[in-house]
């Protein structure tokens, strides 16, 4: 099958779509990446004028690039990934009459990004990482062909790279979503660390980096570097906590490399990793002290759960896994 995969212009997506070409490129099929990357510059100032004439003209080129590839490469099958720039009705609907099988993988929490309800009926198939509550507003706009697929590992990472710099008890790295804002500043250790844009004008004495956006090579390093890597799934809710349903992709990177990670509870986490065994899940802030005083003094136990979430995720959540489940439903 010939699948042109559409990436992302920016955001923690671009890599999805980059893992996704390799994917499919390893369970041989012809597979083709269309790279938007060079368009976020331009995107971030049509964002920041606010002027629709600049908008159209913006999407105008993202369209314009599609088609040119899609007239070169003729695809069977279209995957765009949240935040690639398929959201042209029109387009859509002439890409579907020329036979074409229209797929998207909306990689985001729906309630938090909404652009989903313009576009989500145009695609034959709509992968999500939410179920229920998200189907059932899939269903109210005419949504009907959608499917879970939830995160991956990508397992072409360069993980090996021997740090230089000093192992870390606990560290958090990502966005300053509410939720984190609120139950971070309640965090109050010397030993913990927080690293991501924007953390700096939250005041929190444990920001190490807070003023710009970390590389994925450097959050793996820090990953790697930290005996306890706390996995907070975001949330606009600050006192959210221990009551989510989406896994997200942290969760699967961390314990494919091998990291220690406490994490909060979430509802489909049970569909992907052994809670007695494989994943040490929190319903309550107020355990986390605790579980981070026990983890830091049991070595063996922190190893034993990093140790059998890796297995768990080479065996079942790589993106070749999901690949290969998107291939069985297309074939």
């Amino acid at each position: 099958m010939r699948i042109l995969i559409v990436g992302a212009v920016e955001g923690g997506s671009l890599p999805v779509g980059r893992a996704m070409y390799a994917a499919f490129k390893e369970i041989k099929q012809e597979v083709a990446f269309l790279d938007y990357s060079d368009f976020r510059d331009a995107f971030v100032k049509v964002v920041k004028s606010g002027n629709d004439d600049a908008s159209a003209q913006f999407l105008l080129k993202c369209n314009i690039r599609l088609m040119q590839k899609v007239l070169d490469f003729r695809p069977d099958a279209i995957l765009g990934i949240a935040q690639s720039p398929m959201v042209n009705p029109e387009i859509l609907i002439k890409l579907r009459k020329a036979g074409i099988l229209l797929c998207f993988w909306f990689v985001e929490d729906y309630r938090v990004f909404d652009y989903w309800k313009s576009y989500a009926p145009f695609f034959h198939y709509y992968f999500t990482i939410q179920k229920d509550a998200f189907w059932d507003k899939l269903k109210e706009i005419g949504c009907r062909n959608f499917h879970y697929l939830p995160m991956a590992f990508d397992e072409n990472l360069d993980i090996q790279r021997a740090s230089t710099h000093p192992a870390i008890n606990v560290s958090f790295v990502g966005a300053p979503y509410a939720n984190r804002v609120h139950f971070f500043s309640r965090l109050q250790r010397s030993d913990f660390e927080i690293y991501g844009d924007a953390w700096k004008k939250y005041g929190n004495g444990a920001v190490v980096i807070g003023d710009r956006w970390i590389s994925e090579w450097e959050a793996r390093d820090i990953y790697q570097r930290s005996l306890i890597n706390i996995n907070l799934h975001s949330s606009q809710n600050p006192h959210s906590f221990g009551n989510g349903d989406f896994v997200n992709p942290r969760t699967f990177e961390l314990a494919g490399m091998g990291a220690f990670q406490l994490t909060d509870m979430r509802q489909l986490m049970p569909l992907h990793f052994d809670l007695e065994a494989e994943m040490v899940t929190l319903t309550e802030w107020e355990n986390m002290t605790a579980a981070i005083d026990y983890f830091l003094e049991h070595e063996s136990d922190r190893q034993d759960f990093a140790k059998r979430a890796q297995e768990r995720v080479l065996q079942e959540h790589t993106y070749r896994d999901r690949a290969e489940e998107i291939i069985s439903l297309l074939s």
